[in-house]
């Protein structure tokens, strides 16, 4: 084998290996670009959720409903308080619902949030504020929508559910 050889062996392993490399990089930055998103969503999550708990204290909910016009009586700080916890139940299911989408989560995992979320979604009063929820998202949000609405498939709907799909209102 003279060098000629020798050195067209080189740059052809040379090339693989450079071909190699920019695959690996392509990988890697998809894979940075999918977390990056994670964590941008994240953040955008715990920042609402942060908010959404802050509101939780009676004297914040007071100061809110007063200092837009309100009387704030004990039922309707509570309505408040409430209405608050939903959206904050919410948040985090649709934080797990873009980690899945965004192949973050095992289906193992998603599997085990989709049923407790399942679980949650049966109260009354949760399901009533996310039937009104989805009046205002089902065009911002289609898979979202149906993701929750999956998880609503086959459940016995409260009284007064019927009304708040129909109408959006009460």
């Amino acid at each position: 084998m003279v060098l000629s050889d020798v050195a067209s062996v080189a740059a052809a392993v040379s090339g693989l290996a450079v071909t190699a490399s920019l695959i690996y990089v392509g990988i890697q930055t998809k894979q940075n670009v999918r977390h990056t998103r994670a964590l941008i969503h994240q953040g955008t999550a715990a920042r609402t959720t942060n908010t959404l708990l802050g509101f939780m204290n009676a004297e914040i909910v007071s100061a809110w409903i007063e200092g837009n016009g309100g009387a704030a009586t004990p039922e309707l700080i509570r309505q408040r308080q409430f209405h608050y916890h939903c959206g904050i139940a919410m948040i985090a299911m649709e934080d797990y619902f873009t980690q899945h989408e965004d192949r973050l989560l095992s289906d193992e995992q998603f599997s085990r949030g989709r049923e407790t979320f399942r679980g949650v979604l049966k109260e009354p009063g949760l399901r009533a504020y996310w039937l009104r929820q989805r009046v205002i998202m089902a065009q911002a949000a289609p898979r979202y929508c149906a993701f929750i609405d999956s998880l609503c498939a086959g459940e016995p709907m409260a009284p007064g559910d019927l009304d708040f799909q129909q109408n959006g209102k009460s």
